[in-house]
This record gives structure tokens, sequence and C-alpha cells, in this order.
């Protein structure tokens, strides 16, 4: 497999759209305009996955994911 892309620079691409959103220099218009665009990229993205393959390990790299994340809130409440 070939892979062209860059999660990083994809990654990049959607954190301007964030910062974009919660730019306080911004109108709502704006700010709303970019969060309808975040709301594109998860549902394009949900809808891919729908129709992708399982496989063996999947199931445990989202659960350590999911752990990660509720680390994450822990530590942010503290």
């Amino acid at each position: 497999m070939i892979i062209d892309w860059n999660i990083q620079t994809i990654k990049n691409e959607i954190d301007k759209i964030a910062f974009q959103e919660s730019n306080h220099s911004m109108d709502g218009y704006n700010c709303w305009h970019a969060k309808k665009e975040l709301y594109q990229i998860l549902w394009y993205v949900e809808e891919k996955l729908k129709r992708t393959s399982e496989y063996s390990l999947e199931d445990e790299y989202i659960q350590n994911h999911r752990i990660d994340e509720m680390w994450s809130i822990l530590k942010d409440d503290n």
C-alpha cells in the first residue's frame, strides 16, 4: 500500500477550522460556519468507517483510546 497522505497535515487542517470556530474576534455566523465544517468532516469520516472491514486488533485499539480519554478527563478535573 502506498500512503500518499499525512495524518499530521490532516490534523493541522482540522485544527485550523477549530481555531476559527473558537476565534473570539469572529462573529457568530463565521464561527458557526466553521463548526458546521467540523460536523461535516466528522460525519464524512463516520460514513467511511461504516464501510470498512473489521480487524482483530481494532477493539483493543479503540478500548485503549477510550481509557486514555478517561484518564485525560480525570487529570483535567484535578
